[in-house]
């Protein structure tokens, strides 16, 4: 009884996962398609200006993370929501 219990619990969470993994590639499917298309109708020093911004923020956030040690993704995506929301940018 247990041994089906524990085959239906690993099946439900391999349809999940497959589920999110589908999503997951419909959504970057769908990012690259955006993407493609603000590179095509924008001036290339635009979408390069604000790639580097991209950039150079992961980095920064990066090397804070490395200064402190810190390899928990929870700071790490703290520390890149301070930069997204610094005011004086």
């Amino acid at each position: 009884m247990l041994n089906n219990w524990v085959l239906r619990t690993t099946m439900l969470n391999l349809n999940e996962f497959e589920r999110s993994q589908r999503q997951n590639i419909k959504e970057r499917r769908a990012f690259i398609k955006r993407w493609a298309e603000y590179v095509r109708t924008h001036d290339d020093e635009e979408w390069s200006r604000q790639q580097n911004t991209l950039i150079d923020s992961q980095r920064e956030t990066a090397n804070e993370m490395a200064q402190r040690s810190d390899t928990d993704p929870v700071a790490f995506v703290e520390a890149r929501d301070r930069h997204r929301t610094d005011p004086d940018e």
